[in-house]
């Protein structure tokens, strides 16, 4: 897939751990996407999306050991595509709002990131 769809992209990146959230980062960067904003904590993901409207989020499925399930049913309610990136693929498919999105597995390849994040956030 054409990772040209995500240059000028407004992406909000939902990552606990703060250099996985730089690794995100600097792969959207490198494709062209404008960071917005990070956020590590359900609430503060919450505002962030909220106040800043975002064209696509990645979202790690489990932020410091709570599901970030409500994320993925505000985004869904707004109609902005996101991506679930997580090393807990068993425990988000056990939340319903995580169960049918997209995910990327942790450890992820910064090739895989980029493909995914063009096949579902553009």
């Amino acid at each position: 897939m054409n990772a040209s769809c995500l240059a000028g992209l407004r992406v909000a990146i939902v990552e606990d751990e703060t250099m996985i959230a730089m690794q995100i980062e600097d792969a959207l960067l490198d494709v062209g996407c404008i960071v917005i904003g990070i956020a590590g904590m359900l609430d503060e993901a919450l505002e962030l999306i909220a106040r800043e409207q975002p064209d696509a989020v990645t979202l790690d499925g489990n932020l410091a050991g709570t599901l970030s399930g409500p994320i993925a049913k505000y985004l869904d309610a707004r109609g902005i595509p996101y991506l679930v990136i997580t090393g807990y693929v068993e425990l988000a498919i056990s939340d319903p709002w995580l169960a049918a999105a997209p995910k990327l597995q942790k450890p992820f390849t910064l090739p895989s990131l980029t493909q995914a994040a063009a096949q579902h956030l553009c």
